[in-house]
């Protein structure tokens, strides 16, 4: 069975060191369309990391993607949520088994 990453893309960090980084919010094993639904579920209460406090948030969606827009005292930030599939981890070896598992299975 496929599993999906959750993941923001984001302002991180202050002053000069801000970047842009992406995190993995959760995982759904199963279908795209049940990662979709429960990122569906969990960006409208998402807390960017900028800016402290936002006077107001704007939601998007295009798709399966979404954008928040937070309106800052002194800046406009965003926040881009998407689906991705999980193919291979360094960390847990057992995920890309899992993919080969299944390639395995579609090919015989």
């Amino acid at each position: 069975m496929a599993r999906w990453a959750l993941v923001v893309e984001e302002t991180v960090g202050t002053g000069h060191d801000r970047t842009w980084g992406s995190k993995v919010l959760a995982e759904v094993e199963g279908s795209r369309e049940e990662a979709v639904e429960e990122l569906k579920r969990l960006v409208p209460s998402y807390t960017p990391q900028h800016p402290f406090n936002s006077r107001r948030r704007t939601l998007l969606r295009d798709g399966d993607t979404y954008l928040l827009v937070s309106q800052g005292s002194m800046r406009d930030y965003h926040c881009v949520f998407k689906v991705w599939e999980l193919l291979w981890d360094s960390e847990r070896p057992e995920v890309q088994a899992e993919r080969l598992a299944e390639g395995d299975a579609e090919d015989g």
